[in-house]
């Protein structure tokens, strides 16, 4: 059992999926990042049938308790990654509270992501405006795209690969069905110009898709997640809207 640290200390609690598997990982520690890195300290945690309990002692309070979270994810899908290579099973996880010692109220953390929780809607996109676009053959690009942000959520660290290769999926449109025999070199500028998106935006987001898709380790902290799910999220719904349109340009 983990026992109380000196130091600012925050428990998190979580669950494996899927529950059924029975997941069990002994007590691991290790050091997260170093002094003055944003999040350093010492983290330890443990999964008994499934169920994940991880804790963080710092010596002062941590500034941002979400970027925190990302950081206890990523540890702990690594183990669960390890162990799911050897069993030849997938493991998910879900943290979902955090109290802490110094007297600050308990998070429960939701599903969402607030930065954009209600981007869609203000943009005049609805579930039954995206059901429409997928009753053709067209649908397909966007279904990719949207594949790809629900894995953008779910892994904080690899946030901007996930959201690039949902723009992307969206530029294999314009590929087949606007471009002529295929052409990829102008299907980026089309992309751009058809929905109104600068390309400073999507370098943005590639900033943090290229270390991770080639293999490197990505770092990401909260804020620039929270600013690389506004764009991806501002670029696909003018693609939905572009698409209501009739895949033309208003």
């Amino acid at each position: 059992m983990i026992q109380a640290s000196r130091g600012v200390q925050y428990t998190f609690f979580g669950k494996v999926h899927p529950e059924r598997c029975n997941v069990s990982i002994p007590e691991v520690r290790a050091r997260v990042g170093r002094t003055g890195d944003e999040i350093h300290g010492e983290m330890r945690y443990y999964v008994s049938f499934s169920q994940v309990t991880a804790i963080f002692v710092s010596e002062e309070p941590v500034a941002n308790i979400y970027t925190l979270k990302n950081y206890i994810e990523d540890a702990i899908r690594v183990a669960l990654d390890a162990l799911g290579y050897v069993l030849a099973c997938g493991y998910d996880l879900e943290v979902t509270e955090m109290i802490d010692s110094v007297g600050g109220a308990p998070i429960v953390f939701g599903v969402g992501i607030p930065a954009v929780g209600k981007v869609a809607e203000q943009a005049g996109v609805s579930f039954e405006v995206i059901l429409r676009l997928f009753a053709d053959s067209r649908g397909a690009y966007l279904q990719r795209c949207l594949a790809d942000l629900r894995e953008a959520i779910r892994a904080p660290k690899d946030t901007g690969f996930f959201c690039y290769r949902a723009i992307e999926s969206l530029r294999q449109f314009f590929v087949h069905e606007k471009t002529a025999n295929d052409d990829k070199s102008s299907s980026w500028e089309m992309l751009r110009s058809e929905l109104g998106v600068d390309r400073s935006e999507i370098e943005f987001v590639k900033t943090f898709a290229s270390p991770v898709r080639h293999g490197d380790s990505g770092v990401i902290s909260d804020e620039q997640r929270a600013d690389t799910f506004r764009i991806a999220w501002a670029i696909v719904n003018k693609f939905i809207n572009y698409g209501n349109a009739g895949y033309k340009k208003t």
